[in-house]
């Protein structure tokens, strides 16, 4: 199948490979566009932490949180866990290492963690908040130190032109969905999958039924095509 996937172009590093490798062919559709940050305080901040040795465990959310952080300072002697093989790979061409959680949830991250009280937890992500996982983290007794490492911008292009020709549509995150346009009328052309819960409830708040719904990864959807 032809599959559209709403993936930022920087973070579109290796997804045609891993659909060539479910026998399907990938058409990359960004939604959104990487900016810097409206404020970079907070990255500034989190860097000097992590240079002084105050941050236990350090958390990436994606490849380019990653980059961002990692062009600045490189995070020695502390915890790193990533979220998905993407980022973890990421990790690695900095020299460094990570433990991979694969599925993501505020509930199952804080709980993957172990025993976090007292203990000062960084967070480079998109600037995007996430209240629930920050508000799980605490509730075990955390400090957590965020720092928002590039903004998603709506990349102002007309999904449904991009979408001509393709069969399926992978949507890889509430805010490239709601970027996108994508209306209830699109979706009896396709078939429309949601990365996960969070995006699938975004979806659904417009009317739209996900026919696919995956546990945080692409492959996760690939697998039910």
């Amino acid at each position: 199948m032809k599959i559209a996937v709403t993936k930022l172009e920087e973070k579109s590093e290796g997804v045609a490979e891993l659909f060539r490798r479910h026998g399907h062919e990938a058409i990359i559709v960004p939604t959104m566009r990487a900016g810097e940050p409206s404020d970079p305080a907070p990255l500034e901040r989190l860097s000097s932490m992590l240079k002084n040795g105050e941050i236990d465990i350090l958390v990436f959310t994606s490849a380019l949180g990653v980059a961002k952080l990692c062009d600045r300072v490189k995070p020695d002697d502390v915890r790193i866990v990533s979220v998905g093989p993407k980022t973890a790979d990421k990790v690695k061409e900095y020299g460094l290492s990570s433990e991979v959680i694969n599925k993501f949830s505020s509930d199952n991250f804080a709980d993957y963690l172990g025993d976090i009280k007292g203990k000062t937890i960084g967070i480079a992500r998109a600037q995007v908040p996430n209240h629930e996982l920050t508000e799980s983290l605490i509730s075990k007794g955390a400090v957590v130190v965020e720092a928002p490492a590039y903004s998603l911008e709506p990349a102002g292009n007309d999904i449904t032109d991009a979408l001509q020709g393709v069969e399926a549509v992978i949507f890889t995150s509430a805010r490239s969905f709601e970027y996108s346009g994508f209306t209830s009328n699109d979706a009896g052309k396709f078939k429309v999958a949601a990365i996960g819960e969070k995006t699938a409830s975004a979806m659904k708040k417009h009317g739209i039924e996900p026919d696919i719904i995956g546990n945080g990864t692409l492959e996760s959807c690939l697998l039910q095509f």
